[in-house]
């Protein structure tokens, strides 16, 4: 009977997961996803701000009161402790976001006219945003949650390996870090390193060249730079980018140097079962396992929405300020440019800048690039990267697993995927775009 539920289970959410992932009516450009969170969106348009300026103010009040008073009944909540019983400077950033809201909703003062012009978009934004993951969020259990990465772990064991170096177990990370985020499928790859499951070498290869851009990513970066028609051929290419430069990656140094001892070796036993029997047989017993949980969404929401809007805001302000008033990043990323104008990219310093900013904000670069036409420049231009920023952002996590890496390595993987990306990006634009 278990095994029956599982089964159906597997089929049914999978395939709803697939449907509002996938399928488009007809004469619409937008999935159902996108359908849904742009009608929400649309209801809530006039009131973004007012979403903003409500979900800082519940952050910061909630944050001073805990590090103030250090309630005990509520320290024993592990998402209390994670988020609020925070260190200074998230504090720091806190306030300073709710200090930007604040100016731009109620003060009109001559001497906070620049700082409120600078934050005004990004204040918007970011009510956008807040809706457009809140709404994800509750969408995507249904791809990852119930036994799609199984199946697709058996069904391509003997293809992941040949081709990317890495055992075929390892395509649950790669299909974590689509569904679910670059971070999580670090985090799961580090976690497996340490038990032995991956060697150093196979752990730095998932982590650095198959934690690929995740579709939530793609949607949200997408949603800030151009139009929703176009946002399958950037995906699309961000997507061949990614591959082919994993492809390339993995068989030259720093990673054919790595130690590719492990403690542990996973191996898959049809039992008896042909493939696609035993693939589906392990996705019907993590459907099974698998409880939807409302509060738990809410919980994912919270903490994705705190751990990247008081710097989003932040950042973002200061970032438009210095942009706007000084050459600080011109100066930062002139080399980046030079190397792009080679290739006879379009605004080629103006690009360059978002090098120096998705090392701060994943949102900053696709500020820059809405303003750049035409459309296949802003899908060329977001595929380069978008090919940076799954890198870079949760560079920490593979720092935080010692012995993992050294920062001579981390470096000259850093620059082979600069190096790389535009070129490539290039020659896969020509064929598809």
């Amino acid at each position: 009977m278990s095994r029956l539920s599982g089964k159906v289970k597997f089929y049914i959410f999978t395939g709803l997961g697939l449907f509002v992932f996938i399928m488009r009516p007809p004469h619409s450009n937008d999935n159902i996803l996108l359908i849904i969170i742009h009608a929400v969106q649309e209801i809530f348009q006039s009131y973004y701000s007012h979403i903003t300026l409500f979900f800082m103010l519940s952050v910061c009040l909630l944050t001073f009161y805990v590090k103030l008073f250090k309630p005990k009944h509520l320290a024993k909540y592990e998402f209390i402790k994670k988020n609020f019983n925070v260190k200074a400077l998230q504090i720091l950033f806190r306030f300073a976001a709710l200090f930007f809201i604040v100016s731009y909703k109620f003060f009109d003062f001559s001497i906070l006219l620049k700082l409120n012009v600078a934050s005004a978009e990004i204040i918007e934004m970011t009510g956008s945003i807040i809706i457009f993951i809140t709404i994800a969020n509750f969408f995507l259990p249904l791809l990852s949650e119930y036994g799609l990465a199984e199946f697709l772990e058996v069904m391509l064991d003997k293809v992941i390996k040949p081709i990317f170096r890495v055992p075929g177990n390892a395509m649950v990370n790669l299909v974590t870090s689509f569904f679910v985020g670059s971070t999580m499928s670090m985090y799961l790859t580090g976690i497996q390193y340490e038990k032995g499951i991956y060697s150093k070498q196979e752990a730095m290869r998932i982590m650095t060249t198959l934690t690929v851009p995740s579709l939530s990513t793609g949607l949200l970066y997408w949603s800030v730079i151009g139009d929703s028609a176009y946002f399958f051929k950037f995906y699309g290419l961000t997507v061949l980018v990614f591959f082919t430069m994993a492809f390339i990656m993995v068989r030259i140094p720093p990673f054919v140097n790595m130690d590719s001892k492990k403690g542990i070796s996973l191996e898959i036993n049809h039992q008896g079962d042909n493939k696609l029997d035993y693939a589906i047989k392990k996705a019907s017993e993590r459907a099974f396992k698998t409880r939807y949980s409302v509060k738990n969404s809410l919980l994912s929401v919270a903490n994705i929405l705190l751990s990247f809007v008081p710097f989003l805001i932040t950042l973002g302000t200061l970032s438009v300020l210095l942009i706007e008033y000084t050459n600080i990043f011109e100066i930062l990323s002139y080399p980046y440019g030079l190397y792009l104008k080679l290739f006879g990219f379009v605004q080629p310093f103006l690009l360059s800048q978002t090098l120096i900013l998705y090392t701060i904000d994943l949102i900053m670069p696709s500020v820059i690039l809405r303003n750049i036409l035409p459309a296949n420049t802003q899908i060329i231009m977001a595929a380069v990267t978008m090919n940076q920023l799954i890198y870079i952002a949760p560079m920490l996590i593979i720092m935080s697993f010692h012995g993992l890496t050294t920062k001579k390595d981390f470096l000259i993987i850093f620059l082979q995927r600069i190096i790389l990306s535009v070129p490539i990006t290039l020659f896969w634009s020509w064929i598809i775009l």
